[in-house]
C-alpha cells in the first residue's frame, strides 16, 4: 500500500540468468519497451505490457548499467569498463518531416 493508494502487480516475468539493470524507452515508432541486462552479458528488449521479446544486445561483459537518453539515444556500460552509444533508427519507410 502507498500513501496515495493501492499499488497492484499486473504481470511477472522470469529472466532465468538473473536481472542487474532495468529501464525503460519508446522506440523509433514510440511503443513502449523495457531494458533488461541479465547476467548472461546482454541486454534484453521487451515490448511492455506484453514482455514480447523485441531483440537482444551483446557486451564483452556483464551490463551493469543502462541509461536513457534523448533523441532515441540509450546507453550502456559493462563490467570491461566499455561504454556503447546506442541509436534507435527510423522506422523503414517513415520520411523526416
Amino acid at each position: 500500500m502507498s500513501k496515495r493508494g493501492k499499488i497492484e502487480e499486473i504481470y511477472t516475468h522470469t529472466v532465468e540468468d538473473g536481472l542487474l539493470a532495468l529501464s525503460g524507452m519508446h522506440d523509433g515508432e514510440d511503443q513502449p519497451l523495457l531494458f533488461c541486462s541479465s547476467k548472461d552479458n546482454s541486454v534484453r528488449m521487451y515490448d511492455s505490457p506484453s514482455f514480447d521479446e523485441r531483440g537482444k544486445l551483446f557486451a564483452k561483459r556483464e551490463v551493469q548499467a543502462l541509461q536513457i537518453g534523448s533523441g532515441g539515444l540509450f546507453f550502456t556500460g559493462d563490467e570491461t569498463g566499455g561504454l556503447s552509444v546506442w541509436k534507435w533508427l527510423e522506422p523503414a519507410g517513415k520520411k523526416e518531416s
